[in-house]
């Protein structure tokens, strides 16, 4: 029996669900031209971004992010066994802001063969991502088989549809791009001071973006989520580490499996500025959470410092978590096989297990970590003394030199840098 983890009854899914249903018959939404009034007299355009900043793991300096430090970091995913797709890691400073989206997916398409998590600012930004996807895997037929692409889009809580989200949530549904249409929100700031009433507003904010899509087009790809964080009264910061955050996750992958939705999840994460001790502390309990939870399309991998920087180094040893995850979650298997009382039996009290063919034969089922130290106290000593997260340097250093991901077609890569040079004239 595998473990998971579950907060909620059935009673009280039920009674989420339908605080959600009343949200959306009594409350209902407002759909907006991307305009978003705060405050009498104050206003502000809702876009989708990603992290500024990166943490330079070759010069240890906190900078702003580059269109190369995105090929960087999809050369690193397609080396890690671990991390199932990419995503554009970072708003890149360095080319127009207005083309800044279409540059990162360029870099992922052609510097990883793993499927992409694309984050289109406006509608033509999607129409481009979408041909730039066709041409990475030989056409629009190819791609409705091998959606290598997958769209985020999000409403703007409380229960607010900027137009362009719809219209990319529109697009995706008419030519058959998977969506992910999921909010973000933070309890005291843009959602009640609740963890279920939180819960039950994203749900409204998702399912009705559902509604809209496959109303478009049923059957559509369309994958449901929001991440419900807190605002820190301390700090005034929406958290990405806190465990209101992971629960909140949790609750929404609860709230998937009752609607029988996919689920958009979210892990690796943390609110430390750095990689060090804290950033593993919460990067490994949000994993253990999502994976117990059983959430489907869990991103963020390696977003730190409250969603503001991309830490390779944390990719890299969030992969290494990750591993360590599943196969201490993994179903126990008991059988007469597994339980092997005939070789209790042969070796016998007092005896030793370390030359039996048993073990030869079953050493290898345990988990061996690539970078936590087992050696004990001499191969330390012996050892040039790298701490973990010398050694998880050394290993992001590495990958990022030398792997080589499967080359696209050098005329596809061109097509594709082309409609990236079009969408910047």
């Amino acid at each position: 029996m595998k473990p998971t983890f579950r907060a909620l009854s059935d009673a009280e899914r039920r009674a989420i669900a339908g605080a959600a249903f009343e949200l959306l018959e009594k409350v209902g939404g407002r759909w907006t031209t991307g305009v978003l009034t705060l405050v009498r007299g104050e206003e502000r355009t809702q876009e989708e971004s990603d992290a500024p900043d990166v943490l330079d793991p070759f010069t240890h300096r906190r900078r702003a992010c580059e269109a190369d430090d995105v090929r960087r970091n999809a050369t690193l995913i397609d080396a890690l066994p671990n991390i199932s797709f990419t995503t554009a890691s970072g708003l890149v400073a360095d080319c127009s802001p207005g083309v800044a989206d279409r540059v990162s997916l360029a870099q992922c398409l052609m510097n990883s063969t793993k499927p992409v998590l694309a984050m289109p600012v406006t509608l033509q930004a999607l129409v481009d991502s979408h041909r730039m996807a066709a041409l990475a895997v030989g056409g629009e037929d190819a791609l409705r088989a091998e959606p290598v692409v997958i769209v985020y889009s999000e409403p703007v809580s409380p229960l607010v549809y900027p137009d362009e989200s719809v219209r990319k949530l529109l697009y995706c549904a008419e030519h058959e791009v998977p969506l992910v249409y999921t909010p973000y929100a933070a309890m005291g700031g843009t959602a009640p001071m609740s963890q279920a009433s939180i819960v039950a507003q994203m749900c409204a904010e998702s399912l009705s973006g559902l509604v809209v899509h496959q109303l478009k087009r049923p059957g559509a790809s369309y994958v449901f989520g929001g991440m419900p964080s807190i605002m820190d009264m301390r700090t005034t910061v929406f958290s990405y580490g806190a465990p209101e955050f992971q629960l909140g996750n949790s609750l929404m992958a609860e709230m998937a499996h009752y609607f029988r939705l996919p689920n958009f999840g979210t892990a690796g994460t943390s609110d430390s500025q750095v990689f060090d001790g804290q950033a593993m502390l919460e990067a490994t309990s949000s994993c253990l959470m999502a994976a117990l939870a059983g959430a489907n399309l869990v991103h963020d991998v390696g977003l730190l410092g409250n969603a503001t920087v991309v830490m390779p180094e944390m990719i890299v040893a969030t992969d290494e978590i990750i591993d360590m995850v599943r196969h201490l979650l993994g179903k126990v298997s008991v059988s007469e096989r597994t339980l092997a009382l005939d070789v209790i039996r042969e070796v016998g009290p007092g005896g030793e297990f370390v030359t039996h063919p048993h073990t030869l034969r079953r050493f290898r089922d345990v988990w061996y970590p690539g970078m936590l130290y087992r050696g004990g106290a001499r191969g330390w000593s012996e050892s040039e003394l790298t701490t973990f997260e010398q050694r998880v340097n050394a290993r992001t250093r590495e990958l990022m030199a030398s792997h080589q991901p499967e080359p696209l077609p050098e005329a596809v890569s061109e097509q594709i840098q082309g409609i990236v040079a079009r969408a910047e004239v």
